[in-house]
């Protein structure tokens, strides 16, 4: 059944511009997630229409620089961002763990129901490795909980879409990769998974799984994007950011953070790892302010 109208919808056709355009990174799994809220925002709005608007971003235009060694905070999201800011489009849509904290004043974020947040194995399941096997991951968070289950693994550093990076295990240049289930799931590709981890063996990263749909508050494109928002994902995502923006982590610090709505509380499964070794954690809590603040005293950040 179609969802309600928006206010805005419900004014004088004569009125209203349903064009919506959306922007988006180039990428296989970005143009696929944003198609797929794309078609979210038609099938529940059939008199809206949405074009996508295709942004390479700075972390697009350097495809060898290790992500951690990116100098510009948000590379894969600060351009599309600035497409809603300056009005080239009305919303834009990102994996939310790829989002800084601090995002820029002028936009507010959606998160419609969240995919898998866990992560896999490509190439061989984490028995089947071989002693020294080994691994590509670009996440210091992955590195270390892998180390943390295999020792005697060889990690290194690798970058590229899902489909290259599926590439470097199946062809044989690495014995494994570890990607995002999500990631896998929505180009296809979850059939090479050898091994999904556990929460206990691999703690996701904060908003893995999460797509975020960024808007101007105050807009038609708001009203339409708040109505495919998942309160349970609204909750767990708020609830991992949080525990980013205390703590001051981000995609170079080796942090994880998993949370869900468990009855009328929320729980978490945090990690870290840092010069005093690797800790985990498990906590509940009424609100997400303060789980992510029971979690950090949890891991003693």
């Amino acid at each position: 059944m179609p969802r309600r109208r928006p206010r805005s919808l419900q004014r004088s056709e004569s009125t209203l511009t349903t064009d919506l355009t959306l922007a988006t990174r180039g990428s296989k799994l970005a143009l696929v997630q944003s198609q797929h809220v794309a078609a979210a925002i038609t099938q529940s709005f059939p008199d809206v229409t949405v074009r996508l608007l295709t942004i390479e971003t700075t972390g697009d235009q350097d495809r060898t620089t290790a992500v951690t060694e990116l100098t510009e905070l948000g590379a894969f999201v600060r351009s599309v961002q600035a497409a809603v800011l300056d009005g080239r489009a009305d919303l834009a849509v990102h994996s939310a763990k790829d989002l800084p904290v601090a995002g820029p004043d002028g936009l507010i974020s959606f998160y419609p129901t969240r995919g898998d947040a866990a992560d896999a194995l490509v190439g061989a399941s984490l028995e089947g490795l071989p002693t020294g096997a080994t691994v590509g991951t670009g996440s210091p968070r992955r590195e270390a909980q892998l180390r943390d289950l295999r020792a005697d693994l060889h990690v290194v550093p690798i970058r590229g879409n899902v489909d290259t990076r599926v590439s470097l295990a199946t062809g044989g240049s690495l014995d494994a990769v570890v990607l995002a289930v999500a990631g896998l799931d929505r180009v296809g590709l979850s059939g090479h998974i050898s091994h999904r981890f556990s929460t206990q063996e691999m703690v996701p990263a904060p908003a893995q799984g999460a797509l975020s749909i960024e808007t101007r508050p105050a807009t038609l494109a708001a009203e339409i994007a708040a109505s495919l928002e998942d309160g349970e994902t609204r909750a767990a995502v708020d609830a991992e950011r949080s525990l980013l923006e205390i703590t001051g982590a981000g995609c170079r610090s080796a942090l994880g953070a998993f949370a869900r709505v468990k009855g009328d509380r929320l729980a978490m499964d945090a990690f870290v790892s840092d010069e005093r070794g690797c800790r985990r954690t498990f906590v509940e809590a009424d609100d997400p302010i303060a789980l992510a603040k029971m979690a950090m005293q949890e891991l003693g950040l």
